[in-house]
């Protein structure tokens, strides 16, 4: 039987996982067509003067098995080394440490509401499944164990943050599943004198290159041809078709439906996409680096987050200089701040960094990065999308608004592609060993800084 012709939209990481594991099972048809000059999606890079960046801030998580696995796949898990990071909550013109007793005690929040806090932590480390929280807010959830008023001094300034939204407009699961996961809390990794996702990007590539996968870079898919019940071609703004027996839609869902007259998919048109503005920067002038992650919780900035990278990784970029990451995020890409000049956020951002560190930031460049669809937005009542269309018989889907309610990282959107592909390989009567080999990978080592 000859292989079917597989089309894979998107080349960001789970796109590339499920092409991946169609290959590595046999299949030889397979085309990733990507419209940007590279893969990987929001695990891409940018250089400067020679070195590479992220477009925005990254971190290897020990407990992220699916991204261990694929670092040690392409080689490059010897490399990682692992760091205490401070993240600290900037509010009221003082930092928070609340991974300290001294910072959690010091925080503006009442003893009762301290010990809520920690009943609901205590809630969160030993409840896996957060299924039963779908239908119900983030609110509810902090409410029933920490109380109205450790949500009013720390989780409605958390979710606004994230979401721009408040706690009852937020999924109680997502919530949970995140506070479970603790991220921030171990040590976090990184690859010294390199940006760990190009080594990510660069690797996955060239598992697909020996492989045998094609992969059509600079191409843009205008429109899904349609008929039947099935996809027949995916059509290229250049007029090319790419005719296909199966497709996978790796893209943003909102990007998926104006590419082909409808779909009935429970859940897909109900998704609504968080946009992210990134400013990466560099200055040669010395940044406290105590802290990794300083969230801005007083909720008057124009930054949401501070990520200090060279804190992580001490040598990313030139020796001495100081690596600054700006990050905020909106509810959507309509927000006037998304469409304010790369001047006015430069200095709406410096402002910012002034009121936490006390001086002016002289950055001797800058990249600024604007993501119009960055995450979905985990509401009340968020269902993940089945794996197959249910318009047409021969589509599947893979990306992470499959992965609810995980947080949404490298690592479950290469998940989510190892189970598309898996979800296509069984309709073809086969089976992939790469599940297995993730639940099974246990981190050996994790050599410090």
């Amino acid at each position: 039987m000859a292989s079917p012709a597989v089309v894979v939209l998107g080349g960001g990481l789970s796109g590339v996982a499920a092409a991946y594991t169609l290959a590595r099972a046999g299949l030889t048809d397979i085309t990733v067509v990507e419209r940007g000059p590279s893969l990987g999606g929001l695990a891409g890079s940018f250089e400067r003067d020679g070195h590479f960046y992220p477009l925005g801030y990254h971190h290897i998580l020990h407990r992220d098995q699916t991204l261990l696995f694929f670092l040690d796949l392409i080689g490059a898990l010897p490399a990682v080394r692992w760091r205490r990071v401070r993240m600290l909550f900037h509010l009221g013109g003082r930092a928070y440490d609340l991974g300290s007793l001294r910072g959690f005690l010091s925080f503006p929040m009442s003893l009762r509401d301290k010990a809520g806090f920690v009943r609901l932590m205590l809630k969160a480390f030993t409840k896996r499944d957060w299924t039963d929280w779908q239908d119900r807010s983030a609110a509810d959830l902090v409410d029933t164990y920490a109380g109205a008023g450790a949500r009013a001094a720390l989780f409605e300034r958390l979710t606004r943050l994230k979401f721009e939204l408040p706690c009852d407009e937020v999924s109680g699961a997502w919530l949970g599943a995140r506070l479970h996961f603790r991220e921030g809390s171990a040590p976090l990794g990184y690859i010294p004198g390199a940006n760990w996702t190009k080594v990510l990007c660069d690797g996955v590539a060239r598992l697909l290159a020996e492989q045998g996968v094609k992969v059509r870079l600079n191409a843009a898919v205008s429109r899904l041809v349609t008929g039947g019940g099935r996809v027949h071609s995916a059509e290229l703004s250049t007029g090319e078709r790419l005719g296909g027996d199966l497709f996978i839609s790796s893209i943003p869902t909102e990007v998926y439906l104006r590419l082909l007259a409808g779909d009935r998919t429970p859940e897909i048109e109900r998704i609504r996409y968080s946009a992210l503005i990134s400013v990466v920067c560099a200055t040669r002038q010395p940044v406290d680096d105590r802290a990794y992650w300083i969230n801005l919780a007083s909720l008057d900035r124009t930054a949401g987050g501070i990520f200090l990278l060279s804190s992580l990784n001490p040598s990313i970029g030139r020796p001495g200089d100081s690596c600054v990451n700006f990050v905020t995020h909106l509810r959507g890409r309509d927000r006037p701040l998304f469409h304010a000049s790369d001047e006015e956020l430069l200095g709406r951002y410096r402002d910012d960094f002034r009121a936490v560190f006390g001086f002016d930031l002289e950055p001797f460049w800058t990249h600024v990065a604007r993501v119009p669809l960055y995450s979905p937005v985990f509401g009340r009542r968020f269902r993940n999308p089945p794996l197959r269309s249910a318009s047409w018989e021969n589509l599947y889907f893979a990306g992470n608004y499959r992965t609810f309610p995980s947080i949404v990282s490298t690592g479950t959107a290469l998940g989510s592609g190892l189970e598309t592909g898996g979800a296509v390989l069984a309709r073809l009567g086969t089976r992939t060993e790469l599940p297995a080999k993730v639940a099974a990978f246990r981190l050996a080592t994790m050599p410090r800084a």
